[in-house]
This record gives structure tokens, C-alpha cells and sequence, in this order.
């Protein structure tokens, strides 16, 4: 199949470089124009525009997709994976076949732009990848295939989208595979509106940990963060406040334990520092955390374990310290 493909993150490299690896012929790549990162701020092309030009696959980075339509109307489909742009009718017509989307939810749960994050936010026990018809309607066409992956509590969404571009990459060829030999996709199944949850994008403000909520909950939020801005909160110090970034944690709930005792630290305000032999622990609306990996803003600034946290900054890390409450309603999921 002549296939044209949109897409702009790691997690859509994966699906092409899958793509690029079969018997489909990738004419043509859309992706978001480059952007500065990094300490110099330099121009930086995307991981999917870097793919093609290594492919030598001919990139098309617009600001605007009004009038682009007739670049694509010679392919028989347009692949679509987190591309951050919103095609417009005339886009979705074009190709003989339409527009496919590889979304990273198990639709009709969690359209949008952050569909791994609130999954693992709500607590949910499985995701996946869906293969949909692109519609004028955000998320909300016609379903050809789906892809389970099961979320345990280790899942960041770092670890996530990597095992879901995985999937989604086979789940979109076995879709190709399908119109190739029989000239359509297969059956559609048709969303049921009754069952949507709406998965909108999240502020890196919502990162920050607000400790009067359950252990469990702040430990999904944690994980949530982890592969993008990071979780994080302020401890006050010597008048200034050290940003603490949380990349691991694990819920310490363990009365038998000499530095923790559940009814004494029930009575602390979430937040505090009830206990640092083993790492810090910190008592939250219910239960404790304690902090497995984390990073400061001061020293060196790099990841470094719990255990190293206390052993570097001690006066830091005081029992009975406190972190910075969430001031206001932080956006959350």
C-alpha cells in the first residue's frame, strides 16, 4: 500500500520505523515543525522527522493544514499517531482509504491527548491500542482493532507507551494487512457514546504531589509523571524551598516496622517526614510513601536513591520536616 504517515513523539518512530520496516511503501512523512530544546535552545526536528530523513522519506513539517489536502489525495491511506495537530475534513477525505488513528487507549475510554496518563491515574488494570477511522470528531470513529495491555503497579507511563507503541505498530501492520489482501480494513465497530471518558492533555503544574491523598493515589500519580515533566513537591529549607522531583516511590504501610507506626503517623500533617533510616518516608492522607528515586534542586541535580538522598543532604531530610502544600485546586485528572 502507498502509505502517507503523521506523527511526531518517540512512540510514533516506533510505528513508523515498523512501517518502514514492511512491504508498505511510506511516501511521505507530516510531522510538527522543529523546536527548541535543551540547555542552548536549539532547533530540534522531531523523532519521527529524524526517522524519515534517515529513511530518506520526504518530511512535510506545516504550521497549518488548511489546503494541504491535495499532498495526500495519491495515497491509499494516511496513518495518524500522536501527531499533536487536528486534520481537517478535506485531510480526512483525501486518501482512497481515509485517515487511520493508533490511539493509545481502548476507546471508547480515554479519547484525547493523554490517554496513558489517566489511565494510570484512575487506577485502571488494562489499556491498550485501538485502530480507528479518523472522523471529523476527535477519537470518536469507527473501531477496526484492539490491543489489550494489562497495567500492573509498576506501570509508569514512561514503561507504557513503550510496550504500546510495540503494540500499536503490530496492531496497525495486521490492519494494513487486512485492506491489502481484501481491499478494506475489515469490520468496524461503531463507539458507544454511553462508555466515553474524555483522557484531556495535563499541565506540568498538575505534577506537583498533593500529600493529603492517599498513599495509593499519590504513588498512581508518581507513576503517571514518570516519562514526562515528573512529579514533584517543595521542602522548605533554611528559608528557601529544594524542589524535590519523585520519579519512584512505593506505598510503606508496615506498623511492624521500628521507624514507622501507622497511628502515630496518622496523626502528622500529610507531608511530613516521619521516618529517613531506609529512605524517606513520607506520611500521606493515608498510609505512608516512601521515596525509592527522586532528584534535587540542589547539588548536582541528577537522580539519585533515596538512601543517597539521606546520606548527601541529611540536614535536608529532618523528621518531622514537612513539604509544601498544594496551594489552590492544582488541575488534576
Amino acid at each position: 500500500m502507498n502509505i502517507g504517515f503523521a506523527g511526531t513523539p518517540a512512540f510514533a518512530a516506533t510505528i513508523l520505523d515498523a512501517l518502514c520496516a514492511s512491504q508498505h511503501n511510506v511516501a511521505l512523512v507530516l510531522s510538527q515543525p522543529e523546536r527548541r530544546t535543551g540547555r542552548g535552545q536549539k532547533l530540534t526536528p522531531s523523532y519521527v522527522a529524524k526517522l524519515a530523513a534517515t529513511n530518506d522519506i520526504p518530511v512535510h513539517t506545516p504550521t497549518r493544514l488548511r489546503g494541504f489536502h491535495p499532498v495526500i489525495e495519491s495515497l491509499d491511506v494516511l496513518v495518524v499517531a500522536a501527531y499533536g495537530m487536528l486534520l481537517p475534513d478535506s485531510m480526512l477525505q483525501a486518501p482512497r482509504l481515509g485517515c487511520l488513528n493508533v490511539h493509545a487507549s481502548l476507546l471508547p475510554r480515554w479519547r484525547g491527548a493523554a490517554p496513558i496518563e489517566h489511565a494510570i491515574l484512575h487506577g485502571d488494570h488494562e489499556t491498550g491500542v485501538s485502530i480507528v477511522q479518523m472522523t471529523a470528531k476527535l477519537d470518536a470513529g469507527p473501531v477496526y482493532l484492539t490491543k489489550p495491555l494489562a497495567l500492573t503497579s509498576n506501570s509508569t507511563t514512561a514503561s507504557v507507551t513503550t510496550d504500546l507503541a510495540h503494540i500499536g505498530a503490530s496492531a496497525l501492520l495486521e490492519t494494513l494487512d487486512q485492506a491489502d489482501k481484501h481491499g478494506s480494513f475489515g469490520q468496524a465497530v461503531e463507539q458507544d457514546e454511553a462508555q466515553v471518558t474524555f483522557a484531556p492533555k495535563i499541565p506540568a503544574s498538575a505534577g506537583q504531589i498533593d500529600w493529603s491523598e492517599s498513599a495509593q493515589q499519590v504513588a498512581r500519580h508518581i507513576r503517571a509523571f514518570h516519562g514526562r515533566d515528573m512529579a514533584f513537591s517543595f521542602l522548605p529549607y533554611n528559608g528557601r524551598k529544594v524542589r524535590v522531583r519523585v520519579l519512584e516511590a512505593e506505598i510503606w504501610d508496615r506498623s511492624e516496622s521500628n521507624v514507622y507506626k501507622s497511628r502515630e503517623a496518622g496523626k502528622l500533617p500529610p507531608g511530613t517526614i516521619v521516618a529517613h533510616a531506609i529512605g524517606p518516608i513520607i506520611s500521606c492522607g493515608s498510609a505512608c510513601l516512601r521515596l525509592l528515586t527522586l532528584q534535587l534542586s540542589v547539588g548536582k541535580g541528577r537522580p539519585m536513591s533515596g538512601r543517597d538522598a539521606i546520606n548527601g543532604y541529611a540536614d535536608i531530610w529532618r523528621i518531622g520536616g514537612c513539604f509544601e502544600a498544594v496551594s489552590g485546586a492544582t488541575p488534576r485528572a
